[in-house]
């Protein structure tokens, strides 16, 4: 397996505030395998240890036990290596990590210096990424006087400056507009699929998480209780099957709900709630797909109309409360 990723029983304790309580494992015994190429979501509520463990990837933190390689270079005894093998993005809604007073041009000149890029070649893969990023009309323009989202375009600019092969994005859309944030995503999908990029992304936006990758890690309390594509994630928690049943009907709501429970596919229900004068339910189902054929073959001519019928499926966001609960 090509891995741009490994992590074995990898753990970061820091010391408690807490009395009594000696330390706290902020990444505890983390086994985390990423291959080339991939673009993974990593999640899990505040203080679950994503970013410590992001960080840890980076060289900006030592970890207490275990092991970490990126780009096949262990990241306490090959860190130089290691920082040349990737561009870090930390979400920042303002561009601090960027020198305002400077062009935007001046600001890549400046941080391919840092990164020993050679100047010509510094110089060539400016311009294709002020191309690439639509910066090249702007690039005279003082950072200070930027949209938050060019501000963002010139920090992703920034992280490919050593062509890197590996990217390691901290939660980059925090504090964006709708249509800055958008645009931040089709950046990072084509990085992704344009350019080869691996790619570890951190986000509280589940929606924004089920769009863009095709994997999912889930973190809670530094440790990983979860690592499976979304769709995988949602067969796992379907919970026997779900249907949603709207229906109209004359009979009390008692009397539909046991004619509903009678008909042989109906495992339970599970919820009942009126809206706009009709009811809807949502069943537990042996099988989703007869469910959806025989239910309502089951109540014509019941004086129970359906009106709707659909199969249920959890959002990522449903699973990642079950879990992290």
């Amino acid at each position: 397996m090509d891995l741009d990723i490994e992590t074995v029983n990898l753990t970061k304790l820091y010391p408690s505030k807490e009395k009594g309580v000696g330390q706290v494992r902020a990444v505890d015994e983390v086994n985390l395998k990423i291959r080339k190429g991939e673009f993974v979501g990593l999640l899990g509520p505040n203080g679950a240890g994503k970013t410590t463990l992001i960080k840890i990837l980076c060289t900006l933190v030592l970890p207490t036990e275990g092991t970490a390689r990126v780009a096949g270079y262990d990241v306490v005894r090959e860190a130089s290596k290691v920082r040349s093998s990737i561009g870090w993005l930390h979400g920042e809604t303002g561009g601090r990590a960027l020198y305002w007073r400077l062009s935007a041009l001046d600001n890549l000149r400046f941080y391919a210096a840092l990164q020993n890029v050679p100047r010509q070649v510094a110089k060539r893969r400016i311009d294709v990424l002020m191309d690439f990023f639509g910066l090249t009309k702007e690039k005279d323009k003082m950072v200070k006087d930027f949209s938050t989202g060019m501000k963002v375009r010139v920090m992703l600019a920034r992280c490919l400056l050593a062509n890197p092969p590996i990217l390691l994005m901290d939660e980059p859309t925090v504090g964006l507009d709708p249509a800055t944030a958008d645009e931040t995503r089709r950046l990072l999908t084509a990085l992704n699929e344009e350019l080869g990029k691996t790619i570890l992304f951190t986000s509280h936006n589940m929606a924004e998480v089920e769009r863009l990758v095709k994997r999912v890690v889930i973190m809670s309390r530094g440790r990983i209780i979860a690592d499976q594509s979304p769709s995988a994630l949602r067969r796992l928690h379907r919970e026997d099957g779900g249907i949603d049943l709207q229906v109209e009907s004359r009979l009390p709501r008692d009397a539909v709900a046991q004619r509903v429970s009678s008909i042989p596919q109906v495992v339970a229900i599970i919820g009942v709630r009126e809206e706009g004068g009709e009811l809807l339910l949502r069943l537990r189902v042996r099988d989703e797909a007869e469910a959806l054929y025989q239910i309502p073959l089951a109540l014509k001519g019941s004086g129970i109309k359906v009106t709707s019928i659909s199969e249920r499926r959890l959002s990522l966001e449903e699973i990642f409360l079950r879990l992290t609960r």
